[in-house]
């Protein structure tokens, strides 16, 4: 029998197929990646009524709402991914979203808060074979020269989930109760489910030897740990996830408490923001280091940077500017001046998004792709939707003396952690152009 030839002679994936295929193919992996994130995201705005029903501290709520679910979202990615990468990225898709969106419209079913949280465990569980099949899928159906612009475009689904989420769970939340939010966000994921499952082509396997296939996963992590540069990547998104996952959590509480904004207004205006400031942020900085990273591969990392030390600034103005300070957009609508500030500090923080996804891809043979998504998932939801959340839930407790102030200068403390991930992007930049260098030279 003759040994399978290596990747790098083989057919590239994306050439099967016509534009028109492979951007409904985005449009349909964005809109799971939505109904991903607003399952996920669905308790930001549920804390306080969830709070006062169970009768939760700040700390069981930051528990349910990040360790609780990034827990096991996060450690089961990797053998989940290792599964996508040697069966069908789409059937672990497809399987996955059916499952997470079947346990989130259980949730509103939940007696009490440790019910609660056994079935967000349960959401987390599902939803780790969500994010990096569909990143996987991407990287084979766009040429290199464009795959940060098609996961910038994959990576706004998190803002349109935001608005979905949080504005729409809001209006649900007060009309109907925050049970029936669960119902209505779990439920339509079962039937797109069902179209990915039917539509979309898993694309050929590039055929690698089989030594470098059939490792065992610790072996496969091992080595692709050693890729120069992973490691930056993973502390800098891990890092800007505690800061990021903190602020997006904990912002409703911080608006209705602090500044004495309804559930429904503060879900609008984050909404909008997310949406509007966050999606331009991810479009914009994939088009951006497409276009600089060809000059200079170290802008992949440096432009994450950028809009980290742009953005903290501004996080810290909207959370620690006078609440009387008021801005009248017009009759009977006076909002808070600080939301301002988080609408520049949205563009600014989305820039790492896009740029880190598209690097990881790049720098790995595709037989590992899936694997090394889930291990910079791992870093992001562990660190930062496990950790940011209940960071600031635990600091909120702690400074219980501020009183309402507390999650103000909890929210401070916590998006301050967003400094240690710039350093390591800047600190990662040239080995990654290294790496990057040699592989387009065809140097191992």
């Amino acid at each position: 029998m003759t040994e399978p030839t290596a990747d790098a002679v083989q057919p590239s994936p994306h050439l099967l197929y016509s534009n028109r295929y492979r951007y409904y193919v985005l449009a349909l992996l964005t809109l799971g990646y939505v109904f991903n994130f607003v399952d996920r995201q669905v308790m930001t705005i549920l804390i306080e009524p969830i709070k006062t029903e169970f009768g939760a501290t700040d700390t069981q709520m930051g528990l349910l709402s990040g360790l609780a679910f990034a827990l096991f979202y996060a450690t089961l990615g990797i053998p989940v991914a290792r599964l996508a990468d040697r069966w069908s990225r789409r059937n672990v898709l497809a399987i996955s979203m059916t499952t997470w969106s079947a346990v989130t419209a259980l949730c509103a079913t939940a007696t009490g808060f440790w019910h609660l949280l056994i079935l967000r465990i349960g959401v987390g569980v599902g939803e780790a074979g969500g994010t990096p099949p569909s990143q996987s899928l991407l990287a084979d159906y766009f040429p290199p020269e464009k795959r940060a612009f098609a996961q910038g475009i994959l990576a706004t689904a998190p803002n349109i989930g935001i608005l979905v989420g949080l504005f729409g769970g809001a209006l649900i939340a007060e009309a109907y109760g925050w049970r029936s939010v669960f119902l209505v966000f779990g439920i339509p994921g079962v039937l797109l489910a069902i179209v990915i499952q039917l539509t979309i082509k898993e694309p050929p396997k590039v055929i690698a030897s089989h030594s470098r296939v059939d490792q065992g996963l610790f072996s496969a992590v091992g080595q692709i740990f050693r890729l120069p540069s992973f490691m930056h990547i993973m502390l800098g998104v891990g890092f800007t996830g505690i800061a990021g996952y903190g602020l997006g959590v904990w912002s409703p509480s911080f608006l209705v408490r602090v500044h004495g904004m309804s559930l429904v207004d503060a879900g609008l205006y984050l909404g909008l923001i997310g949406v509007f400031g966050g999606g331009l942020g991810t479009i914009s900085s994939g088009l951006l280091v497409d276009a600089l990273s060809r000059r200079d591969a170290r802008w992949q990392l440096w432009l994450p940077a950028i809009g980290i030390f742009i953005a903290l600034p501004t996080q810290l103005a909207f959370l620690l500017w006078p609440v009387e300070h008021r801005l009248v957009l017009g009759e009977g609508i006076d909002i808070p001046f600080a939301l301002v500030f988080m609408g520049l500090s949205a563009v600014f923080a989305s820039f790492w998004i896009a740029p880190s996804y598209a690097a990881v891809q790049n720098l790995v043979p595709q037989y590992w792709r899936t694997q090394a998504s889930a291990l910079m998932l791992l870093a992001i939801n562990l660190l930062g939707m496990g950790l940011g959340p209940l960071l600031v839930g635990l600091l909120s407790d702690a400074l219980t003396g501020y009183g309402t102030e507390s999650v103000r200068y909890a929210l401070a403390i916590g998006v301050s952690f967003s400094v240690v991930g710039g350093i390591a992007y800047v600190r990662g930049s040239r080995a990654y152009a290294q790496a990057i260098g040699a592989l387009r030279e065809g140097r191992p």
